[in-house]
This record gives C-alpha cells, structure tokens and sequence, in this order.
C-alpha cells in the first residue's frame, strides 16, 4: 500500500476525508477540513446526537413517532461501555499514537462548537453541557498517566470559537471555488460503487 497514489493512509481520516489530502497533513489541510464543515446545514457530534435528532432533525422532516424520533431517550453524551482497549498497552506508545490523531482531534473540538452554535441557532434548549477541555487532552488524561493543565485560551468554549475558526479570508476563498464547481457526480470503483451511465 506505501507509495500508491489515491490510497488514503489510516491515521486522520476525518480530515483526509474533508481535506482531499493524500499524503502529510499539514495546516492547510485541517483548515481546508473546517471551512467544509461550515457548509453543513447542521453538524451533529456525539455529545449533541440526541439533542440534534429530537429537537433538530425529527421536527425539521415531520418524522414523529419513529425509532430516531423518541424525546424520551437520555440527553446525556453518549459514553462507551466497552472496556479500554489499551489496557495493556505502553502508555508512551498510547501517546504516541494519541499525537499522530492531534489533527483529528482538532477538526472534532471545531465541529463540537459548530454542531452547538448551529443547535441554539435553530432554537434547540437541552443542549447537553460542552466540555471544554480539548478532546486530545481529555483523550492522553484517559488513556495515559498524564495529569495536564489546560490553558484558558485553549479551552473548546464559545469565548475561544475564534482561535480554532479557519482563517475567513482562506475560507472565503475556497467557498468561492467550491461554488462555482459543476455539480457532478463522478464516477468512483470501488466495493459498492454503481455505474452513473
């Protein structure tokens, strides 16, 4: 797989996805990633999922009464019952590991404060708490032995949206190419892809 063209490497999917990147992520990349994520009409993250669906989607396609339509289900954040995968694992290897997502991390705190923005924009009241500690630093405290201290400028609040909003003007830019793209759809092989024509 090393060395081929067009296949997408493992680590930072998220943003290779968004991004169109290939090979090293870089900082464009994961700005790229963000201003994608700002054309969503609505940016749904698992700590907003059920907030989102009841209060959000259900109503906005009259569903009623469905399987995903259900008020009655928790509006707490969604939490793994599986056991840590990495309970036998270095935790210097974890970290390791943990750093080379840093990217991932990074698009996932951006689309958490959209996905809360866009809720309260759309008049949705029971938004669970956000936590504000970055998802990369709540990810090495948890699986690791590491005890860190946030700084306040780097907490995910709606004070800091700024500090992890892409660039406007290299946004601006890329919408502005992006609109004036034909809509199309390729033509893509792979495991389930269907012939256009």
């Amino acid at each position: 797989v090393n060395g081929k063209s067009g296949i997408y490497e493992r680590e930072n999917l998220n943003v290779r996805w968004l991004s169109g990147a290939l090979e090293r992520i870089t900082e464009d990349h994961v700005n790229i990633a963000k201003c994608r994520l700002q054309l969503f009409d609505l940016v749904i993250v698992d700590t907003t999922y059920d907030a989102a669906v009841n209060d959000a989607v259900c109503p906005l396609n009259n569903w009623q009464g469905s399987t995903f339509c259900n008020s009655t289900n928790s509006r707490g954040e969604h939490k793994s019952k599986k056991i840590n995968p990495f309970n036998e694992t270095d935790s210097h290897f974890v970290g390791a590991w943990i750093e080379r997502l840093r990217p991932s991390f990074e698009l996932y705190d951006y689309a958490r404060i959209l996905s809360y923005v866009q809720l309260k924009e759309r008049g949705v009241k029971d938004i669970p708490e956000m936590s504000e500690v970055p998802s990369y630093i709540d990810t090495l405290e948890r699986y690791t032995d590491l005890k860190l201290n946030t700084p306040k400028e780097s907490l995910v609040t709606l004070k800091n949206i700024d500090r992890f909003h892409p660039p406007k003007e290299f946004c601006d830019n890329l919408k502005k190419v992006w609109g004036s793209n034909v809509d199309e759809v390729p033509y893509i092989y792979g495991i389930g892809a269907l012939d256009p024509q």
